[in-house]
């Protein structure tokens, strides 16, 4: 009897060390990718220079979500999880579901021209879907604002409106050609104020930021501000080769095409709800991923080695792959860039804010191999 009691012992004491040993090989897997990250990011970003924030999400849990560099370099204070950090494009999927809550109250219908909603000979046989995916062919603002505007005054997007009332030439006839406009994205978040009856910013926040828990994530006018909570600056290099925050941008005050302020906190919290499809109807929701334009140009978008050379289209506020959703963002100070796959639970961004648009490249570009290998490894 003691013999059978022993070699029972040894059997449950045998089991145990091997799920130990299996749990601890797991623990040691997921620490060894946490240490190749950060050996990556330590390789590009100086502790002391303006830095990044990633977030590495999968099946419903936050693997990765850490801060590297300062987000305020007069301060010293570091980047982390929880800094609100400027988006640039990326805010785009912000703009579109705003004007997608409209849609779901039947206010407009994506097939609509904006010229039901604005009598201007620029908006004739344009519809919301082509502002939406970039076949509008309407005139590029910036180009106008960065030579003919007082840089004295801040830009607001009813100045753009009032342009757009001009007739600026169009770049080519709507739906005849592919071509991205941060133009078209001011006049969806001008329609969405206009049908809303309330100010973009605040519409935004109360249809789409809080409904989806992004606590601390807004949209920012420079000619209105808010107070930022654990705001990161945006930073770029002067003449001599020195970090210059340049914040103060004429153009920071259109919203739309860019200006979400947001965190890795709030934007793992997006992502859930964006995969429980809780933020606008199923119907809508079902449409976000789909290709709604025609195939994109090549090298339209940067060589991402997990594109895998695949055609690309864009949806509504993502360029879409057969198996990956993404979007890149670039402004003044700012670089940023959200990856989603659409066969797996995973989503991976890095929010910058310096302009080094190659470091963005390398540190994506590597960290989704790192990410994709201890996945697979799994």
């Amino acid at each position: 009897m003691k013999k059978l009691i022993f070699l029972v012992l040894i059997i449950i004491c045998s089991c145990k060390s091997k799920n130990e040993q299996k749990e601890s090989h797991n623990s040691i897997t997921l620490e060894g990718l946490k240490s190749r990250i950060d050996s990556l990011f330590n390789t590009r970003i100086n502790a002391n220079e303006p830095g990044a924030a990633l977030l590495v999400s999968y099946d419903g849990e936050m693997l990765i979500g850490k801060g590297y560099g300062l987000r305020n370099m007069e301060t010293k204070e570091p980047i982390t999880k929880s800094t609100n950090m400027r988006m640039g494009s990326v805010s785009k999927q912000f703009t579109d579901l705003s004007l997608l809550t409209l849609v779901d109250k039947g206010l407009l219908s994506l097939n609509d021209t904006v010229y039901k909603f604005w009598p201007y000979e620029v908006f004739k046989n344009i519809t919301v879907t082509q502002l939406i995916n970039h076949t509008s062919g309407i005139a590029d603002y910036e180009a106008a604002f960065m030579n003919d505007w007082d840089r004295t005054k801040v830009v607001e997007n009813k100045d753009v409106l009032a342009w757009l009332e001009t007739n600026p030439a169009p770049r080519f006839k709507p739906g005849e050609k592919w071509e991205y406009s941060n133009t078209a994205y001011i006049v969806l978040a001008q329609l969405t104020e206009k049908l809303s009856r309330k100010d973009f910013a605040e519409y935004a926040k109360e249809a789409v930021f809080d409904k989806a828990g992004m606590k601390n994530t807004n949209f920012y006018s420079l000619a209105h501000p808010i107070a930022i909570k654990e705001r990161a600056f945006c930073y770029e290099k002067d003449s001599l080769g020195q970090w210059e925050q340049i914040d103060g941008f004429f153009m920071n005050g259109v919203l739309g095409d860019g200006a979400v302020y947001t965190n890795l906190i709030d934007y793992f919290t997006y992502d859930q709800a964006l995969r429980n499809h809780s933020i606008v109807s199923e119907k809508l929701h079902q449409l976000l991923f789909e290709p709604s334009s025609m195939a994109l140009p090549k090298k339209a978008t940067y060589p991402y080695g997990f594109l895998k050379s695949k055609e690309e289209h864009y949806a509504m506020g993502w360029f879409v792959t057969e198996d990956i959703a993404f979007h890149t963002g670039s402004w003044n100070g700012t670089r940023t860039i959200v990856v989603r796959d659409k066969e797996r639970p995973l989503t991976l961004t890095i929010f910058m804010n310096s302009a080094e648009a190659e470091t963005r490249t390398f540190l994506m570009e590597h960290t989704y191999n790192l990410v994709d290998s201890y996945l697979n490894s799994k």
